[in-house]
């Protein structure tokens, strides 16, 4: 440390984890005061501010507009309590169609839609669909078509909710219906 000039100088110790310390020392004749460094650790970093709330899930309105609604966000609210056998809501009618979520937990007993196609996507859960009277097995990511006048009936299996989308073609519903 010779070669400084005579003067104040600023000490700068910084190590990740630490706090950052700073000192100033002077140097006179060649000669410089001693100085002491103890780092002290850094408190945690505070807590990440927490996420905004997701949107209200909405319904897809009636009336020729497009627009998207997420399962997954909707289920987060709209989940089937732990002893309800059977939980419908309304996602989204127009005068040609009524798509609905289905959650189920006991069987839904053999029915037939006398003038209504039905598409039925698996969303989440196993079971068994029977059609006519050929059952299938299903699971999250199936897709059953059931023809109008068809009897058909669904039966969970697991623990689990079987959870489905169905659109039924040609049935329009009450908007006053609709999940909100």
């Amino acid at each position: 440390m010779s070669d400084l000039k005579d003067g104040t100088y600023r000490l700068r110790c910084e190590v990740e984890k630490y706090i950052t310390l700073e000192r100033e020392f002077t140097v006179r004749g060649g000669a410089y005061s001693q100085v002491d460094v103890v780092l002290n650790a850094a408190p945690p970093p505070p807590p990440p501010p927490p996420a905004p709330a997701p949107a209200p899930a909405r319904a897809i309105p009636s009336g020729g507009r497009s627009t998207s609604l997420s399962i997954v966000d909707f289920l987060d609210k709209n989940l089937i309590g732990g002893r309800e056998p059977l939980k419908e809501s309304v996602l989204a009618c127009n005068p040609l169609e009524t798509v609905r979520l289905l959650q189920m937990r006991e069987r839904v007993a053999p029915h037939v839609h006398d003038r209504n196609d039905e598409v039925l996507y698996v969303v989440a859960g196993e079971g068994t669909i029977v059609v006519g009277e050929e059952p299938a097995r299903v699971r999250a990511g199936s897709l059953v078509v059931v023809a109008n006048g068809t009897t058909h009936a669904f039966e969970r299996s697991g623990k689990n909710p079987l959870i489905l989308v169905s659109t039924l073609v040609g049935a329009a519903c009450d908007h006053a219906d609709t999940a909100r």
